[in-house]
């Protein structure tokens, strides 16, 4: 018999308990944990993960197969999943997503992981937009119908969810990249909501060749009139959406409004989301009116005059 080894036990659940206390206190724990596996480029302001040990944050793994992965643009694809549990997500929820890595070793430890977020879903599919840039993202993009995947999961607020649809007269999206993805999956659940107020959707892309669902776009616009406006700028040709005043006149409602009347969701690029948050942070928009979700480049620094360009032109628009 070992007396000492049920107190030494002991004090290590107590320790262990204390310590998923304290990072279940912290808003950004969940954020900590995914840089620690490398499950960059989320941010998140809600803490929904649950953590065991200190480690990175736990999930139950359920079984997927790839249904199909569509090329939607140059460096994007449309990733299908299809499982047989009953899965629960909305547009802005983000998941991890797992796909085999060197197949001549099936040990769960050569899965290739990371968190995505969700575009759309079923109650047993769900598509993920991801841009083709890594070996992770090409193994998905290269991946036949039928390959097994895992996924578990289920982070942050869902976009629709996080807007006060009662107290706010108008939406904008304002995205980066493949972060339009999510944004067409919520504009196609707001749009189901007769109450919900009218979007306004500005899209980013590096060049024409990355410009994502733009027909798409039109034939929404199509049926639902005056509930739905979207604007693609390519920087390469135009200069980024805060690049000049000119070009951020594209944000400004066209009718009287108060700062708190516009909700606005920023998704993509670190820099780009930091830089209007902060922007119309110093404009005066409420804080709750603001939600955001950064992809990647979330430790670039802030450049300090489009921050005050954003502000500037925010903040005027709503003395005007």
């Amino acid at each position: 018999h070992h007396p000492r080894v049920p107190n030494r036990y002991l004090t290590m659940k107590i320790l262990s308990l204390l310590t998923i206390s304290t990072q279940l206190s912290r808003a950004d724990a969940f954020v900590s944990a995914i840089n620690r596996i490398a499950f960059t480029n989320v941010e998140t302001q809600h803490d929904t993960a649950l953590f065991a040990e200190g480690g990175p944050p736990q999930y139950d793994k359920f079984d997927a197969v790839l249904q199909h992965a569509e090329v939607l643009a140059e460096g994007s694809v449309l990733v299908r999943v299809s499982t047989d549990a009953n899965v629960d997500y909305q547009p802005g929820h983000v998941l991890a997503l797992e796909i085999e890595g060197d197949t001549t070793n099936s040990d769960e430890n050569e899965w290739m992981k990371g968190p995505y977020t969700v575009t759309r879903a079923t109650d047993k599919s769900f598509d993920i937009l991801m841009r083709t840039v890594g070996e992770k993202s090409k193994k998905f993009a290269n991946a036949k119908s039928g390959t097994p995947l895992k996924f578990g999961g289920k982070f942050k607020v869902p976009i629709v969810e996080g807007i006060q649809k009662e107290d706010t007269k108008r939406v904008v999206f304002i995205s980066t990249g493949v972060g339009v993805g999510p944004c067409i999956g919520a504009i196609e659940k707001a749009l189901e909501d007769k109450s919900f107020p009218p979007i306004e959707l500005f899209a980013s892309y590096r060049t024409p060749g990355e410009i994502i669902y733009g027909t798409y776009l039109d034939e929404l616009k199509g049926q639902y009139p005056g509930r739905l406006s979207s604007v693609s700028t390519v920087s390469s040709e135009n200069g980024r959406l805060s690049g000049s005043v000119e070009n951020l006149q594209a944000i400004i409602s066209k009718e009287a409004m108060s700062l708190k009347d516009t909700h606005y969701h920023l998704i993509g690029n670190g820099q780009m989301v930091s830089e209007f948050k902060e922007g119309l942070k110093q404009a005066g928009v409420p804080k709750d009116k603001v939600t955001i979700e950064m992809y990647f480049n979330h430790k670039e620094p802030k450049n300090d005059d489009v921050v005050n360009r954003i502000a500037g032109a925010i903040s005027a628009s709503a003395e005007a």
